[in-house]
């Protein structure tokens, strides 16, 4: 199926609504959507009553993922959490390799901002951290439209969840 939002809730977890397209999704289950992992732990239906089950075409919320998966990954369900975790760990390093972020030395907010007036700094790094999926690819979506010829903004870190001391 499809990943259609993800979010972090207090006390929950990692909560994440899917699409199934084929099969069946039960409780229980081990799934890998897009780079992380996980055992189905809770399975709810549209309505917010707790299911053993979903079928096809059918709208679930599933908590039990190690972290928010991105909207419009796809996910499938393993047979054991040792290949999910070895598929998510996969397709992680792909997607370092994709993005390929070295890391840089670190600046101030005001020594920015001054080589940005002083014309140095083309590029404007920026770590964006939202309650669900969905705000983060909008928001970064939105990011690349704001991007000047002067400077442009480049979002090296792209998360759900609160933030945290490794964020920065």
């Amino acid at each position: 199926g499809i990943v259609i939002e993800a979010k972090v809730e207090k006390g929950r977890g990692v909560v994440a609504s899917l699409l199934v397209q084929e099969g069946t999704l039960k409780r229980g289950d081990q799934v890998v959507a897009g780079s992380t992992y996980g055992r189905v732990r809770a399975l709810m239906n549209d309505k917010g009553k707790q299911v053993k089950q979903g079928g096809p075409g059918c709208p679930i919320e599933v908590l039990g993922l190690n972290e928010a998966p991105l909207a419009g990954d796809t996910f499938d369900v393993c047979k054991t959490e040792k290949q999910a975790k070895e598929i998510a760990e996969l397709r992680m390093e792909k997607k370092r390799q994709k993005e390929n972020v070295s890391p840089s030395a670190k600046v101030s907010l005001e020594d920015l901002f001054s080589k940005v007036g002083e014309g140095e700094v083309k590029e404007l790094p920026v770590v964006l951290k939202t309650d669900v999926a969905g705000s983060a690819e909008a928001i970064k979506q939105l990011f690349t439209k704001v991007s000047t010829s002067k400077v442009s903004v480049k979002v090296i870190h792209n998360a759900v969840g609160a933030i945290t001391e490794s964020d920065v």
